[in-house]
Order: structure tokens, then sequence, then C-alpha cells
């Protein structure tokens, strides 16, 4: 079955003065970075993504993705825009779906433009930066390994962090990129932090390093061991913590269901109450972890202004009468039903274990 698709697969040109935004842009958005990047991009380059629009009935199309875009047109008093047509009336996809570029991304992207004759100045009016940062982005992997490269290449990590990195060895850089992922920070404090704690011989120049005060050698030794322990431990966790999720959320089902017999809570509480107790606090955990997960406006029923919460439910039949509950209590049991299953079992086994204890 072919899958639907939300748009046409061509763009049209479409009168600008036909295209309606669900919102406004205000002086404070014309003032930002993202707005002046967008404008000179479109100054210098020209329009790169269409606009992307619904039409409507009347003739008229709403904008559903590229306000700024638009108003960056309107201001440069352009008359049409080139536009894709979509075929759902919604604006989030358009938003959600968003792949924000890495500083290694536009690195590449830099050395791109530059191989095909874009000059630096053009480069930085384009990207409303000035020529030095267009440089700084240029070199930016020098003397960074290969293999942090790969590490690092989705990942937003800083320029100044890079230049952190540079001052290690080769394996030095391959720790310190797998720290900033475990730890998910990839600041310039992190890198720096990172340095502090880095052996001498992973240094490319120890006789540079920060010199410490007296008697503070032993403790950045020591802190250096407990790093790399660290970070073993959770390389560890991580090969396994999958699969002991999975057994874990099993065995809770499993408990929660063994408890759920009479005869074999009953057993358990007279012959291991130890493990009992360890499975009923089991399950509390469990149901307590549960009702942090749900929000507070769902657990309280007077969240709603202090009335009952509106169903589609048809209004509930009145309790059935003491004899019709009663009555299915006297029907034969199965010869081969398990015990416990039946109200009627439950209430006879006590009986008889009342019975006994009395005798």
């Amino acid at each position: 079955m072919p899958a639907d698709v939300a748009f046409e697969l061509r763009t049209v040109l479409l009168p600008i003065a036909s295209i309606s935004a669900r919102t406004s842009i205000t002086q404070e958005t014309r003032k930002s970075k993202k707005y002046r990047q967008i404008a000179a991009s479109i100054e210098h380059v020209g329009l790169i993504e269409p606009l992307v629009v619904s039409p409507r009935d009347d003739g008229t199309f709403l904008l559903l993705d590229g306000a700024l875009r638009m108003d960056i047109l309107a201001q440069r008093k352009d008359v049409e825009v080139r536009c894709i047509l979509a075929t759902d009336d919604e604006g989030y996809t358009y938003n959600k779906r968003v792949s924000h570029l890495s500083n290694i991304g536009e690195h590449y992207m830099i050395l791109k433009a530059l191989a095909n004759g874009v000059s630096e100045k053009m480069i930085s009016e384009s990207l409303n930066v000035d020529v030095e940062t267009i440089r700084r982005k240029r070199s930016l992997l020098d003397g960074i390994c290969p293999e942090v490269v790969q590490l690092l290449t989705n990942r937003r990590v800083g320029i100044q962090a890079y230049w952190i990195l540079r001052k290690m060895k080769p394996l030095g850089q391959i720790q310190a990129a797998e720290r900033m992922i475990h730890a998910n920070n990839y600041s310039s404090k992190m890198a720096t932090a990172l340095l502090t704690i880095t052996k001498a011989e992973l240094l490319l120049h120890p006789e540079k390093a920060p010199r410490s005060s007296p008697g503070s050698s032993a403790k950045l030794s020591v802190l250096q061991q407990e790093s790399e322990a660290l970070l073993s431990d959770v390389k560890r966790v991580e090969e396994t913590y999958a699969t002991q999720a999975l057994d874990l959320t099993l065995s809770m089902g499993y408990i929660e269901h063994l408890l759920g017999n009479i005869q074999v809570e009953k057993y358990l509480g007279k012959n291991h109450p130890e493990i009992l107790g360890e499975f009923k606090k089991l399950l509390g955990e469990k149901a307590e972890e549960m009702s942090r997960a749900i929000p507070e406006s769902v657990k309280k029923p007077g969240s709603n202004g202090g009335k009952p919460p509106k169903t589609d439910l048809p209004p509930s039949k009145p309790p059935a009468s003491t004899t019709q509950i009663a009555a299915p209590h006297n029907r034969r049991q199965p010869r081969n039903a398990p015990l416990g299953d039946h109200p009627k079992a439950a209430i006879d086994d006590r009986v008889k274990s009342g019975h006994r204890e009395k005798a």
C-alpha cells in the first residue's frame, strides 16, 4: 500500500500578498542573531529552502513553515516567493524534524565552499559573522585525531573545547571525548576539567600544564585513578543495562502474577515470610514509581474545578441485588478448576484453616 505524501512533489511561485502567517514577527525577533543570519543569507545567496503553505478554499494560502523567511522577503519588498504546497494543515512536523548542524559539519561545509572557489569574505557575509570566525572553523580539526572526529561528528561541541583537546595526545583525546559523551556535557569547562585530570604522559606539552600547589599531586593522581575506574564502570553498565532492565521488568510482572494467587501468598507468609516481605516491597516501589509518573491533574479528581471528568461512557447501571451477586457462588465448581480462583473456594480455605487453629 503506497504511503500518503504530505506535500506536492513540486514548488510553485506564489504572491507574498496571498500568504497569511499564523503569528506576527515582533521587533525583538527582528533584532535577534538568527533573524539577522537568515537575512544575510537571503541577501547574498538567495532563498534556499522554500516556504511551506497550505491552500485555502478562498484561493489564499496559510503559512505552515518559514515565518522568518517570509517576513524578511516582505521587508525586502519582494513580490513573489517559491513555496511547497502541503496537503495537511499542520506545521508541527517541519519544526520538529530539525537537524542542527554541528561545528564539525560547518567545518566540512566551509572547506567544500572554499574548494569551490568561494572566498572567506563571501562566506562570512552570508553567515553574518566575521572572517576570523570562518578561519577558526576552517582549522577546527587541526591536531584532532580521526577517532575523536568520528565520536563527536553529530555532537554540538563548542569551538573552544576543540582547542583544549589539541593539548592532548590522541589517546588522551579519545578518553576525554568518551567522558564528555558519557556526561553529555560538551562545554569548554568540561574539557578544561578533563585536561586537568589527564596524565602527563598523555599531554603534548606536560611542561606547559598548570602547576599544582604543593601536596596536590597526590590528590590529582587519586582523582585520575577514580576517573578511569568510573569510566570503566560506566562502560560495563552500558553493556548490560538493556538486558538487566528487561529481566527486571519480566521478573516484576511474574512476581505480581504470583502473589495474585491466594494460596501462594499464604504459603509464602507461613513458610517464607522474609521472601514475601521483599516481594511486597518490590511491588510497592513499582506502584510508587508509576504514581509519580502520572500527572497530578490526572490523579486529583478535583483538578477540573471540582467537577467530575467528562466521559463519553453511558451512565453506570445500579448495583445488582444481593441474590444476583450470591447466585454464582451457589453454582457447582468444575472438578478441574484451580484452587483459589473462585471466591467460595477462598472463603472455604479461610474457614478450614480457622477450624484447624481452634482444634
